[in-house]
C-alpha cells in the first residue's frame, strides 16, 4: 500500500466449487450456454486491474445456482472492504418478458457470514447488479471484463479502423461482468459467502477477488493531467501504466507558461514554436487506489505513484519523484471574446493552457487534434506546433480555477494576445478582449480563401469568422473513389451571415494537365470534377475535358475560374488556359519558383492576377493563412458577384501576414496605365503594414526588383515612394516580406500588378515563351500517346485546343522575336531575352 491509498486483494480459488459445465447438459440452451462459458478466459486475469483466478481448460469453468439448486457456500477467513465477483445472468428465452420490464427483479443472493455470527445479504438484481434482456442497456453497478482503452486517433494500431479509432478509446467488452459488492462490515472477519440462486434462469459465478482498499474499486476519479517532477530536468516518459485505470495521453509541451511565453513573437503566427523547456505531461483516469507506474527516459525501473495520493492531496512522491495534479478543481462558466472595436463578443481562435504548458480544449473541442489528411475536419486546427479552437463570441466550457494562460487570434487586422488570467472560484463569466489595429474592410477591402476543403459549409463560416475571412470558396472535389463536400453544392451562395460567405464550387483535376478551381458556379457543377485517372480520378478514368474547356463552362455559368496551387500539380495546360484569358487569377504561395512562373505570363503581356488559398485539406492548417484581399467599390455592397468582379479586374493582394497596397500615377492595383510608345517616368507609392516585423518591401517592374525599402531591424510599416523608368509595356507590383532567422521570416505578400501600356506595343519575353510552348508541346504528345482518351473526338477536340495555343506561342516568337520559322516540335532560343531575377522569397 502506498501512502493511505493503494489496494491489497486476495484471489479465492473457486476450483473446488465450480459445478458447470459438466460432460453432458439437457437440452439445446444449457448447451449452448455451455459453449459460451467454455469460451471464457482461463486462468490467471484481470479485469478493470484486479486479479481473478478463472477456472481452466478442461472440467467445470463456473459456479451455476438457480431456484432449483441448493447454496454453494465457499470458505472465506479474512477481511475485505469489497467482494468481487465476475458473474453473469443468463436468461432462459421462455422467461424472457419484454411487454413487462422488471427492472430490480431479484434473481439471486449473496449472503456473508461473519466469525461473530451474524450476518448480510446482498441481493443481486436484474439491471442492477446483472444485464437483463427486458432493458436493453448495461447493468448499472456491473462492467464489462474487460477496461476500456485508449487509442491514439491519429495513429490508430493496424487491427483499429481509422473510423473507430477517433473516439480515442477501445470499448470494454467481454463476459463475465465484474461486480464489486461492498461489506457493509469491513472490520469483521468474514467466515464464508454463500451464492444462492432466487430463479429459473441461472447465475454463473466465474470468479471471487477480496479487496481492502480506501474507495470502490470501480469508480474512477475524473481524469485530470499530471506533471512528473524530478530535481534535475524536464520529465520525458518513456512508458506509463496504472493498474487500475488508464493512461489517456502523454502530451509534450513545449515548456511552462511563464512570461518568456507571454513574450513570445511567435502569438499569432504560423510558424513552429521553438522549445525552451519541453516535458511529458500524463492524463490519467483510474481508481484511487490505483498505481501509476511511469519509466523515465533513462532510467532502468519506473517510479511509483499513488492515483489517489495525488488527486487528493496535490501530489504523490516517490523515489525523489513527485507526481502533481494540475487543474485538479474545474467549473464551468462563459467565456467571452470581446472586440473593442465594437465592444461585443466576435469569434475567434484560441488556446488555453495550464501553468506546465497543458493545452485546455473548450468544450466540444479536441485536445489532441488528428492533423492527417481527411482524418479531422471540425473547429480544431493545429497551427505550427500549437492547438486551437475555433470559438464563437461566447462559449460554454469548464475551466481549471486559478492561472490560466490564453492566446487569442483573428486573421491580420487584430493584435494577436497572449495573456496570464486568474479563473477563481465560483466565477461565472472570463471576459478577453482582442484589439483591432488595422480596418481594411471599412475601406473596401474584403478577404477571402480561395480553396478551402473537406470541412462542412457551416464549419467553415465560424472558421472564416474566427479568422476574419469574408469569403470562403468551400470546394468539392475527388481524390480516386473518394468524393468529397458533393452533397453541399447548391450552385448559389449558401450561407451569407454576419458579413461573411459561404459558397461552395468544385475543384476540377487532372493528374498530367493540371487543376482548375470553379468558383462561384450558378445552377449544375461543371462535370466531370475530374478525369485522366490515378491520382485525381479514379482507375481507368478517361481524359475527357480540358483544364480550358472547364473553365470556359464554369464562365459560361457566371463562374470565377483560379488556377489553384500555382504552378504545382499537372504544370501542363496553364500556357492553354492563360492565353485563351480563361482564368482569372493564379493562387500563389508566395515562393520564388511560383512567382517566377507567373511573372513570365505577366512579361509576354497576359494579364492574369494573384489571389491567396490555403487549399486547407487538414486540421493542420488554419482557414485563411494564406488568404486574398480584393478591392471592391466602395459604393457597391458586399456580395459573392461583387467580390468575383473585383478578383476578374485585379485588384488583388495574396498574404500570409502583410497588408500592402501600391498606387502607381494615382492608379491602383489592376488597373492600367496609358504611356506613349517611347515610354516615360511614373511615381510609384507602395505601403507594406503588419502586425509582425518586416524587414523589406521591394517593387517589381517586368519581373526585376527595381526597388527596395529596407528594415534591418524590422518594422510594423514600410513605406516606399520613388519614381520608376518605363521604356516599353509591361508592369508594376509590390512585394513585402518578414525577417529571415525570426519567428515572422516566412511573411510575404504580394499585390497584383498595375499595368503599363505605352503606344500599340505589347511586353514580349522569348525564353519566357519558348517555356510555354514546351509546355503545350509536351501536352500535345501526352494526349496524343499515353492519354486514356474518351473517344478520338475527343482526343482531337483537346488536342485542337492545344495547336491553337502553340500556333499563338510560334506565332508571336517568329513576329515579335523576329525568329527563324520553327519547323515541328522542340524549343526555340532565345540567348538571354528577358531574364527572370532570382526571387528568395
Amino acid at each position: 500500500m502506498i501512502g493511505s491509498y493503494g489496494a491489497k486483494t486476495r484471489i479465492i480459488d473457486l476450483s473446488q466449487y465450480f459445478n458447470f459445465p459438466r460432460a453432458s447438459q439437457r437440452g439445446q440452451w444449457w448447451r449452448d450456454l455451455a459453449e459460451k462459458i467454455r469460451k471464457y478466459p482461463t486462468g490467471l486475469q484481470k479485469s478493470w486491474g484486479i486479479p481473478f483466478r478463472m477456472g481452466g481448460d478442461s472440467g467445470p469453468r463456473v459456479i451455476s445456482v438457480t431456484k432449483d439448486t441448493s447454496d454453494v457456500v465457499i470458505d472465506i477467513g479474512a477481511k475485505a472492504n469489497y467482494l468481487c465477483f465476475l458473474h453473469e445472468w443468463n436468461q432462459i428465452p421462455e422467461t424472457i418478458r419484454m411487454e413487462d420490464p422488471q427492472e430490480g427483479l431479484v434473481v439471486a443472493e449473496y449472503v456473508l457470514t461473519y466469525a461473530d455470527g451474524s450476518s448480510h445479504a446482498q441481493f443481486i438484481r436484474g439491471r442492477f447488479e446483472v444485464a437483463m434482456s427486458e432493458s436493453p442497456g448495461p447493468p448499472w453497478l456491473a462492467l464489462p471484463f474487460n477496461m476500456f482503452e485508449t487509442v491514439d486517433p491519429a495513429s490508430p494500431p493496424p487491427e483499429i479502423k481509422w473510423g473507430d479509432a477517433q473516439p480515442g478509446l477501445h470499448l470494454g467488452w467481454g463476459v463475465p461482468r465484474i461486480y464489486a459488492m461492498p461489506n457493509p462490515y469491513p472490520e469483521k472477519k468474514i467466515k464464508s459467502l454463500a451464492i444462492r440462486g432466487l430463479c429459473e434462469s441461472p447465475l454463473v459465478v466465474a470468479g471471487l477477488t477480496l479487496y481492502q482498499g480506501s474507495a470502490h474499486p470501480l469508480s474512477h476519479l475524473p481524469r485530470r493531467t499530471y506533471r512528473v517532477e524530478t530535481d534535475d530536468k524536464p520529465a520525458k516518459i518513456a512508458q506509463a501504466e496504472v493498474d487500475m485505470g488508464v493512461v489517456a495521453r502523454i502530451e509534450h509541451t513545449l515548456g511552462p507558461r511563464d512570461g518568456k511565453w507571454l513574450r513570445s513573437p511567435y502569438a499569432g503566427l504560423t510558424a513552429k514554436e521553438p522549445e525552451w523547456a519541453g516535458e511529458d505531461l500524463i492524463e490519467l483516469v483510474g481508481a484511487p487506489d490505483a498505481t501509476v507506474s511511469i519509466m523515465l527516459e533513462g532510467t532502468r525501473r519506473p517510479v511509483k505513484f499513488s492515483l489517489g495520493e495525488a488527486f487528493y492531496k496535490g501530489k504523490s512522491e516517490s523515489e525523489g519523484a513527485r507526481l502533481r495534479v494540475l487543474g485538479k478543481r474545474r467549473q464551468w462558466m462563459k467565456v467571452r471574446i470581446i472586440d473593442t472595436s465594437t465592444g461585443q463578443p466576435t469569434p475567434a481562435r484560441v488556446h488555453f493552457s495550464g501553468s506546465a504548458g497543458e493545452y485546455i480544449a473548450p468544450y466540444g473541442h479536441h485536445s489532441q487534434i488528428n492533423a492527417n489528411w481527411f482524418e479531422d475536419y471540425g473547429a480544431d486546427v493545429m497551427v505550427g506546433n500549437r492547438n486551437y479552437a475555433y470559438v464563437h463570441g461566447e462559449f460554454n466550457t469548464d475551466l481549471p480555477v486559478g492561472d490560466l494562460f490564453v492566446e487569442v487570434c483573428k486573421g491580420f487586422e487584430y493584435e494577436p494576445i497572449r495573456k496570464k488570467v486568474t479563473v477563481k472560484p465560483g466565477q461565472e463569466v472570463l471576459d478577453i478582449t482582442i484589439d483591432r489595429w488595422k480596418d481594411l474592410r471599412r475601406e473596401g477591402w474584403v478577404t477571402a480563401d480561395t480553396h478551402v476543403h473537406f470541412i462542412s459549409p457551416h464549419t467553415a463560416w465560424l472558421e472564416a469568422q474566427a479568422e476574419g475571412v469574408n469569403v470562403v470558396n468551400l470546394l468539392a472535389s475527388q481524390w480516386g473513389r473518394l468524393f468529397t463536400n458533393v452533397g453541399d453544392y447548391i450552385g448559389r451562395v449558401g450561407i451569407n451571415e454576419n458579413d461573411t460567405i459561404v459558397y461552395v464550387g468544385t475543384e476540377n483535376r487532372n493528374h498530367m494537365l493540371g487543376h482548375m478551381s470553379m468558383l462561384g458556379t450558378q445552377g449544375l457543377p461543371v462535370y466531370p470534377m475530374c478525369c485522366g485517372g490515378p491520382t485525381e480520378s479514379w482507375v481507368g478514368d478517361p481524359d475527357f475535358m480540358l483544364l480550358a474547356e472547364w473553365a470556359l463552362e464554369n464562365k459560361r455559368k457566371g463562374g470565377l475560374v483560379i488556377r489553384p496551387h500555382y504552378p504545382y500539380c499537372g504544370h501542363t495546360e496553364d500556357p492553354v488556359c492563360i492565353l485563351k484569358g480563361l482564368v482569372d487569377a493564379l493562387e500563389i504561395r508566395l515562393d520564388s519558383f511560383a512567382l517566377q512562373e507567373w511573372y513570365r505570363y505577366l512579361n509576354c503581356g497576359y494579364r492574369v492576377a494573384v489571389v491567396g488559398g490555403t487549399d486547407k485539406m487538414s486540421a493542420g492548417t488554419a482557414l485563411g493563412q494564406l488568404r486574398t484581399y480584393a478591392k471592391l467599390d466602395t459604393n457597391e455592397p458586399f456580395t459573392y458577384d461583387n467580390w468575383a468582379a473585383a478578383v476578374r479586374a485585379g485588384r488583388t493582394v495574396s498574404t500570409n501576414g502583410p497588408l500592402i497596397d501600391l498606387i502607381v500615377e494615382g492608379r491602383g492595383i489592376g488597373e492600367s496605365i496609358e504611356l506613349p510608345e517611347s515610354g516615360g517616368t511614373v511615381e510609384v507609392l507602395a505601403v507594406a503594414e503588419s502586425a509582425w516585423p518586416l524587414s523589406k518591401i521591394e517593387l517589381v517592374h517586368n519581373g526585376r526588383v527595381v526597388f527596395t525599402e529596407s528594415a534591418p531591424k524590422g518594422s510594423r510599416s514600410i513605406r516606399l515612394k520613388t519614381k520608376v523608368e518605363v521604356k516599353g509595356s509591361g508592369w508594376i507590383a509590390a512585394r513585402c516580406f518578414g525577417q529571415e532567422g525570426r519567428a515572422a521570416f516566412y511573411l510575404a505578400a504580394h499585390t497584383s500588378p498595375v499595368y503599363l501600356k505605352c503606344g500599340d506595343t505589347r511586353a514580349f519575353d522569348g525564353p519566357a515563351m519558348e517555356h510555354m510552348l514546351a509546355l503545350v508541346e509536351g501536352g500535345i504528345e501526352y494526349l496524343n500517346t499515353i492519354a486514356t482518351a474518351f473517344d478520338e473526338p475527343s482526343r482531337k477536340r483537346m488536342v485542337k485546343l492545344f495547336k491553337e495555343a502553340q500556333q499563338e506561342l510560334k506565332g508571336r516568337l517568329v513576329v515579335e522575336g523576329k525568329y527563324i520559322h520553327h519547323h515541328g516540335n522542340g524549343q526555340y532560343h532565345t540567348h538571354g531575352h528577358g531574364v527572370i531575377a532570382d526571387h528568395r522569397h
